[in-house]
């Protein structure tokens, strides 16, 4: 009796992590390749497809220095959803973002070095370079969300 019960608990534990792991599934660059060309058809954006699945337009290639990791980085942008919530918006040049690229979202950390000092990047992520399969309850990003950046390069240090 004591094994059966053994057996069963072990079994129920496996069964509830099995249906946490499955609860998050990432959707895959390739999967959301479609609907991110046809945001930037949509919206004019002349785009080049990185490697990696991300959609981008280098407006301004800017001059001087490109970030790397390492780098401290000012930025002014704007993010929103690809049916146009606008999720962030740090647009006011007097109040920019100041961070270490490190700290970003995988998909700043790729595009962020195609521009340097200056330089002004329209980037259309896969939703497994942004928040993934989880989102970003915070900021109203459901998850498996691609994501839509209008990016100043301000300044690299």
């Amino acid at each position: 009796m004591k094994n059966l019960l053994i057996i069963i608990l072990g079994v129920f534990v496996f069964v509830a992590c099995k249906k946490k792991n499955d609860a998050c599934m990432p959707a895959s660059a390739a999967s959301e390749a479609d609907q991110l060309a046809a945001f930037c058809n949509k919206y004019s954006i002349n785009y080049t497809v990185d490697p990696n699945g991300i959609y981008y337009e280098i407006v301004e290639a800017g001059s001087g220095a490109s970030p790397n990791l390492n780098s401290i980085i000012t930025v002014a942008y704007t993010a929103s959803t690809l049916d146009g919530n606008v999720v962030e918006d740090y647009t006011n040049t007097n109040n920019p973002l100041t961070s270490q690229l490190s700290e970003f979202i995988e998909c700043w950390r790729i595009a962020l070095p195609y521009i340097q000092r200056g330089g002004h990047i329209k980037m259309v992520a896969p939703s497994s370079l942004a928040y993934g399969c989880t989102g970003l309850t915070s900021e109203n990003i459901p998850a498996n969300s691609p994501l839509y950046y209008d990016i100043v390069l301000l300044n690299v240090e």
